[in-house]
């Protein structure tokens, strides 16, 4: 049982944009950047554009603005992972829809360093549909409309990884609210099932009963 205050706790925000969706199919990070949030505070801790050493494909162009003339001359994952280690080891790994950060990320790590990820990681999402089921959407954009945060570089890395440390500070705040203080009690809130569905039910006619 983990009974850290939340509070106490630092976080690296994490977001990467990749030239595709396959984290075994040969697509690679070509940007990166780590938010940290401690005691109130976010400061960006890293943030870079990155060599992918593959082609950038028309549609993740069009997407995200970075092409391979932005990337060509940029350093290689292998130049920076020494800094982007040193900038998440130590704290809770965040991400919005955790699951894709982490995989590329460990991924580049192992393939430069021989070292995967490792340690506690919070995904916004799931934490946003135990603590706010009464959103129609939780993606970057439903959360940063609730909250009042501006995204200045949509599907950029440092852009989206600053809003999502902003928004995590929000559902901090709300967490506290529903009684969340801890790590523990934050793990039990995630686990907890989600409800069924309520069924509504249309009032069945009233037939009149023939008279003999």
């Amino acid at each position: 049982m983990d009974l850290s205050d939340l509070r106490s706790l630092s976080y690296a925000v994490v977001d990467v944009e990749t030239t595709g969706t396959r984290v075994h199919g040969g697509d690679r990070i070509m940007e990166v950047a780590v938010v940290h949030v401690r005691d109130g505070i976010a400061t960006t801790a890293a943030e870079f554009l990155v060599n992918p050493q593959r082609p950038v494909s028309p549609w993740v162009s069009r997407l995200t603005g970075i092409t391979w003339e932005t990337v060509h001359e940029a350093p290689t994952f292998g130049d920076i992972a020494e800094r982007i280690q040193e900038s998440i080891d130590g704290h809770v790994f965040v991400a919005h829809n955790v699951r894709f950060d982490w995989r590329f990320l460990s991924m580049e790590l192992q393939r430069a360093t021989g070292r995967g990820l490792r340690g506690r990681r919070l995904c916004t999402v799931k934490f946003a549909r135990k603590l706010l089921p009464y959103l129609r959407r939780r993606n970057l954009d439903a959360l940063a409309w609730h909250y009042d945060v501006p995204i200045i570089g949509r599907h950029r890395a440092g852009g989206d990884a600053r809003a999502t440390a902003r928004i995590l500070q929000h559902m901090f705040v709300e967490a506290r609210r529903q009684d969340v203080d801890t790590w523990n009690q934050l793990e039990t809130l995630l686990r907890t099932p989600k409800p069924p569905p309520v069924r509504s039910y249309l009032p069945q006619p009233v037939r009149d009963e023939a008279v003999a």
